[in-house]
């Protein structure tokens, strides 16, 4: 056990998932579950997530050896700024956020009695809330950790292995270089499911579209079902890095146009060659 008493603040898809695999591991001991929504606590204990639930906030961390924070990023980073005074000395503090240079920001107002290492686990659901939480959510997925520049060796270590614990692959990397990356990766493409739903709404009318849907539709558009409340934190949370990537996308839509104008053969061929070669190298590597 690695863990006596683990703490989630924001007990939901993440949160849920990251109590069932922790428990079934037997790297935790006591799991508290904290939510503001009486049908997310009672879940939480139905599905065996945490030993016992609260909406008190600071009672909860208070007796927390780690506290895992999975609420959106804005919210994460407020309980960084507040929740300080509430902690034990010696806890560990890590979260969920997938934006990490605004967390880790935030982070520096805890006391020095405690410890921070940021998190994000690349898991997760179109699905949201208790109901959707599963212990195998992690199961090979990378996760990000990024410590500070004068955090000790010791507590990351835990979470390497906890993380490892839970099935995912720990990675340990800069807060900068993580949300600029991620950018690419992660937020660029909901915000380009969204765009497309958008531009085909503005097109046609939605329910005349129903049956000319096929799998590409559904592979692209996925992720559109996300919850568009928790999205918009993320991508504000990390809007400089995700502007420079819609500023290359931009670039290659505008390529992409002047092929298709242009009427020849060879040039779109070779323009989606590249892209083709681009992507087979990703995933070989």
């Amino acid at each position: 056990m690695l863990f006596a008493h683990l703490t989630v603040v924001g007990i939901g898809l993440i949160g849920g998932s990251f109590a069932l695999a922790a428990k079934q591991a037997d790297l935790v001991g006591q799991v508290t579950g904290v939510a503001r929504s009486e049908a997310t606590r009672q879940g939480a204990l139905e599905i065996g997530a945490a030993d016992e639930v609260t909406e008190d906030l600071e009672q909860a961390v208070a007796q927390a050896d780690l506290v895992y924070l999975a609420t959106p990023v804005e919210t994460i980073c407020a309980q960084l700024r507040t929740l300080g005074p509430y902690l034990r000395p010696g806890a560990l503090v890590t979260d969920a956020g997938s934006a990490k240079a605004a967390v880790m920001q935030a982070a520096q107002a805890l006391p020095r009695r405690v410890t921070f290492v940021g998190g994000h686990p690349m898991a997760g659901s179109e699905k949201t809330g208790i109901a959707a939480a599963r212990p195998d959510l992690f199961a090979d997925s990378s996760y990000f950790l990024t410590p500070g520049p004068k955090t000790p060796p010791e507590p990351v270590q835990q979470l390497v292995e906890l993380v490892r614990g839970v099935g995912a692959r720990p990675l340990v990397v800069e807060a900068e270089r993580h949300d600029r990356l991620v950018a690419l990766t992660s937020h660029l493409p909901h915000l380009l499911a969204w765009a497309l739903c958008a531009t085909a709404g503005d097109m046609e009318d939605p329910e005349a579209l129903a049956p000319y849907l096929g799998g590409a539709w559904r592979d692209v558009t996925r992720i559109a079902g996300s919850n568009p409340e928790m999205w918009s934190d993320i991508l504000r949370a990390n809007a400089g890095n995700l502007a420079e990537a819609l500023h290359y996308l931009s670039a290659e839509l505008g390529l992409a146009t002047e092929r298709l104008k242009q009427g020849d053969r060879g040039p779109l061929l070779a323009w989606l060659q590249l892209a083709h070669n681009t992507h087979e190298r990703i995933a070989e590597s």
